[in-house]
């Protein structure tokens, strides 16, 4: 009975954080706004990431903007809330890689099944294996490789410990533990002594007290440095969860 309540509560939980509905809610793949790619590689980068993302579940999506305006995150975030709403969906699983070009920035996103298998650690990396090719302007390569990298991240055990088989059964021991370590406290005598049992209050008082000042004790903390990379995961305006990773190339 234990196990099965255990395996129920664990299927509700990949089933809410995966979601429901069906993933291929838009048919574009590639947002070229920031004008880096030719029509050939448009075209070659869409039929990839549609290739990809059937497998998968999960629409592979690749923004390029170019705007004074804007920052890479909020950006990434308001388009998938945008366009999620446009279909009518509440949830919608997404690797999506959006390149800011005015601020030479780059922010990579996982929403629903692709922050299951896209966390912040392993945007991070992907991040890292990509931006090269972006500082070196081979745009077409560098997107290719998020493509592949992503394919290679799904193809393997989801990055969320929840999903872990060595997580589920450390859990399985604490909930036993727990159950047990209950049943054998209730089952023994009730403690009545406490600590004034053995205390005279006729006899028993306070004689003095006293503070003493000592020292003030001042901590420095030297302040983080700037980087090249930062942030991680968010919530998006429309309430939807995603892992993240933002960095400078």
């Amino acid at each position: 009975m234990k196990k099965n309540l255990f395996l129920f509560a664990l299927f509700f939980l990949l089933s809410f954080m995966v979601g429901g509905n069906h993933a291929f809610a838009i048919s574009q793949k590639i947002y070229d706004q920031a004008g880096l790619l030719t029509d050939r590689e448009v075209t070659k980068l869409e039929t990839l990431a549609t290739q990809v993302g059937e497998k998968w579940d999960t629409d592979i999506l690749i923004v390029t903007v170019n705007d004074p305006n804007i920052d890479v995150k909020q950006y990434t975030e308001d388009f998938y809330d945008e366009k999620i709403d446009e279909q009518g969906l509440d949830k919608w699983n997404v690797a999506m890689l959006t390149v800011d070009m005015n601020n030479r920035e780059v922010y990579l996103a996982g929403f629903y099944k692709g922050k299951l298998y896209l966390n912040d650690s392993r945007l991070d990396n992907i991040r890292e294996q990509i931006s090269p090719a972006l500082t070196a302007g081979n745009y077409e390569q560098a997107f290719e490789q998020f493509i592949w990298l992503v394919d290679d991240y799904m193809a393997g055990e989801p990055a969320n410990i929840f999903l872990q088989w060595w997580f589920q059964l450390i859990i399985a021991v604490v909930i036993g533990g727990v159950i047990t370590g209950t049943f054998v406290y209730n089952s023994g005598g009730r403690v009545t002594t406490n600590n004034r049992t053995y205390l005279n209050t006729n006899t028993s008082r306070i004689l003095a007290k006293r503070d003493d000042y000592i020292r003030t004790v001042v901590t420095k903390t030297r302040k983080p440095s700037q980087n090249s990379s930062s942030g991680g995961g968010g919530i998006t305006g429309g309430g939807h969860s995603h892992s993240g990773s933002r960095g400078s190339f």
